[in-house]
């Protein structure tokens, strides 16, 4: 299922404007669509949000349009909204209390939507496509499956729950079920720079090292190198080899210093380099950086 941006961000507006109502939902950037789900929400007659009908919604058998994205924070909490181009929007909010863990077995009862500086559960629900809330409500939830991966990561997560609006003449019950493939492994990378390097009659040198990583991709090495020389002062050249890398896997890389007028000369020198790795996958962003002593060599 392709991911929907204009979703994404229209959900965020939403979760603005709406803060006045007592809403306080928001969907992070890691929200990423559900391969598997379903949800489902059963309403009483006086309840407000369903206006006493009862909605049911999987992956299995999905209406045109359908879209559902989860997402988890700290697995502290857990949020999903689901839209549909011809029936409905819907989110939900569940959270433990603050230093808690949504985990299998837990079961909240008394819950309040979430309220700020708070370090209660938490348990909201919002009707999108009617516009359809509680400015208070009192509910209930229990953790059925709560399987978390890197930054978030939602490979399982299974719940049912009760609300009821204050001052409403019925509840509602709900349960929702959200599956997804195994966590890749979170992308890191590790930079080595060979204690020694060469440069040539022409003043080039040439850099080696070697990267690893823990899932296939490509890098690029933004590097200086740095000689202090007694005639021509501090000598600056820069490399930037592109690697691509294979986990698992030892890469060793070379580069040669430009431009070409920059001239080394055998003895010590200062190596800077830094990767800047882009983890599309968790949405993660970071820098891989070392700085070592050369010996230049011919």
């Amino acid at each position: 299922m392709r991911r929907s941006w204009r979703r994404i961000l229209l959900a965020s507006t939403m979760a603005l404007t709406t803060g006045a109502a007592g809403l306080v939902m928001s969907a992070p950037a890691q929200a990423r669509p559900a391969e598997s789900w379903s949800f489902a929400v059963t309403g009483e007659p006086g309840d407000p949000i369903t206006a006493g009908n009862s909605y049911s919604y999987s992956s299995a058998a999905p209406t045109p349009g359908d879209e559902m994205n989860a997402w988890g924070h700290g697995q502290q909490h857990f949020g999903m909204e689901f839209w549909s181009d011809t029936d409905n929007t819907w989110r939900l909010g569940i959270s433990a209390p603050a230093g808690q863990t949504l985990k299998a077995g837990d079961t909240y009862q008394n819950v309040s939507q979430p309220v700020y500086g708070s370090d209660a559960a938490s348990l909201q629900l919002y009707n999108g496509g009617w516009g359809r809330s509680c400015a208070q409500s009192t509910g209930s939830f229990t953790v059925l499956h709560a399987d978390w991966g890197p930054f978030d990561y939602v490979e399982r997560f299974d719940a049912t729950f009760e609300i009821r609006c204050e001052g409403a003449a019925g509840s509602l019950r709900g349960e929702i079920h959200i599956g997804n493939p195994p966590p890749l492994p979170a992308l890191d990378v590790t930079l080595t720079v060979d204690p020694v390097a060469t440069v040539d009659k022409k003043g080039i040198a040439t850099v080696r090292g070697s990267i690893t990583c823990t899932r296939a991709d490509s890098f690029s090495i933004a590097g200086e190198l740095v000689q202090e020389q007694k005639k021509a002062g501090t000598v600056r050249g820069y490399f930037s080899p592109h690697i691509p890398c294979v986990p698992g896997q030892v890469v060793p890389w070379s580069a040669t210093t430009y431009p070409a007028d920059v001239k080394f000369q055998r003895g010590t020198a200062q190596a800077v380099s830094e990767i800047l790795v882009r983890d599309f996958e968790y949405w993660n962003e970071f820098t891989v950086r070392d700085t070592s002593t050369l010996t230049l060599t011919r």
